[in-house]
């Protein structure tokens, strides 16, 4: 075992023995469907992969800041904690991004997103860090305070509530850990794990489930090993399909199996997508899945749905978890900016600018600042009003 092993606290890998050869006895499967789905293999499924990475991508773009209310109106609130930028001030490759990233990928696989808060001696925090959630234990302590137990290379942590942030994806009654997504389908992942993994065999093995070679008498078992391995070598995989075989010795080829369309894989496939989907909330044609009855305008409002339906809540999670630790938490928030997801088309836009210049409750200088301009001076400032359109009770101008 090295060094980086032991820091890590990575193990070697159990030796397996098997008694007599391996071509008669294979290895007992114990997970669903014959594959066992961990959160470290869930991810080799592509649909669990691309719905982790929907999610982690959108929300790590997100551009967030911390405001404050004054007489009921939002003000950036200054200055802003180093952490929202800089979360590991001695790793500056660790970026904002690649915080949010693991926090959301820890929610969406684990169920559970651990956030370790270093503070300095004012109580402000300054470095925030992302725990592996298999590694963190959450214990009941007096009046039902959980306690956290963090299995570290020096041994184990105990921490409070005040250094570690935990936010649950899914959790229920007393419950002080969220469900694990991956453990808590591991019926439906395992299908599609051993769909994946049966297609990739099927075409592996010359495209057909398999065969027998029949012999006349008794063979030895290194016979029988040599037999088949020679003929895997020479006909197993792809670019070896239709080459033309010799047996000798009386030996006979019988295929088994039945054809790929009979064994419906692509349909098996399909479900398979369209379960995780489910899982995660997320729409099918996010996922790339092929076909479906949808428009362009469908598409448009789906994804809009899924913005406010399944972004939304994780979003509204992460806030209301990180809002503790913002300076001044009483007054102050943090807030995510979903503004860039719901931009409209430049026609949309200018027709909406257009309403709040005429109507005025936007100024020149307010929408050239939603354009990302430079102001134009005091005249931008002022709002205008249609000139048929004047306040109940007073009189009508002179003309």
């Amino acid at each position: 075992m090295g060094i980086l092993d032991r820091v890590f606290g990575r193990s070697e890998p159990e030796e397996k023995r098997f008694i007599g050869g391996q071509w008669l006895v294979q290895e007992a499967q114990t997970g669903a469907a014959g594959v066992v789905v961990t959160q470290e293999n869930a991810t080799s499924i592509g649909a669990v992969y691309a719905a982790v990475k929907l999610y982690a991508d959108t929300v790590a773009a997100m551009p967030w800041d911390t405001y404050i209310r004054i007489d009921g109106t939002r003000r950036p609130y200054r200055p802003r904690p180093r952490w929202m930028d800089v979360p590991i001030p001695n790793n500056p490759n660790y970026s904002a991004f690649q915080f949010k990233h693991r926090v959301v990928s820890s929610l969406l696989l684990d169920g559970n997103a651990f956030v370790l808060c270093l503070r300095d001696t004012s109580g402000n925090v300054i470095e925030t860090r992302v725990l592996d959630p298999q590694k963190v234990e959450i214990r009941t302590g007096e009046m039902g305070v959980p306690v956290y137990h963090i299995e570290t290379v020096e041994g184990v942590a105990i921490l409070g509530t005040d250094e570690i942030i935990h936010i649950p994806l899914f959790a229920t009654g007393e419950m002080h850990r969220g469900l694990s997504p991956i453990e808590h389908h591991k019926v439906t992942l395992g299908l599609a794990s051993a769909t994946q993994l049966f297609s990739a065999k099927f075409y592996e093995n010359n495209a057909s489930v398999g065969g027998l070679i029949k012999v006349p008498g008794e063979l030895t078992q290194d016979q029988a090993e040599a037999l088949r391995t020679g003929f895997g070598r020479r006909h197993a995989g792809v670019d070896k399909a239709w080459r033309v075989a010799v047996l000798t010795g009386g030996a006979d080829y019988q295929q088994l199996g039945a054809k790929i369309s009979d064994l419906q894989l692509v349909e098996t496939l399909h479900y398979g997508v369209e379960a995780i989907a489910r899982i995660y909330g997320v729409p099918l044609h996010m996922l790339q899945y092929p076909g479906g009855n949808t428009s362009y305008a469908s598409v448009e409002l789906i994804g809009i749905e899924w913005l406010r339906l399944g972004l939304g809540p994780i979003i509204a999670n992460l806030e209301a978890s990180f809002q503790r630790i913002v300076p001044g938490s009483q007054q102050t928030f943090l807030k995510f900016t979903l503004d860039g997801l719901l931009r409209a088309t430049t026609q949309e836009r200018y027709n909406s600018y257009s309403t709040a210049l005429n109507n005025g409750f936007l100024s020149i200088n307010e929408v050239r600042s939603l354009e990302d301009r430079s102001p134009i001076g005091a005249a931008g400032d002022e709002y205008w009003k249609p000139l048929n359109i004047g306040v109940v009770g007073e009189s009508e101008p002179q003309a």
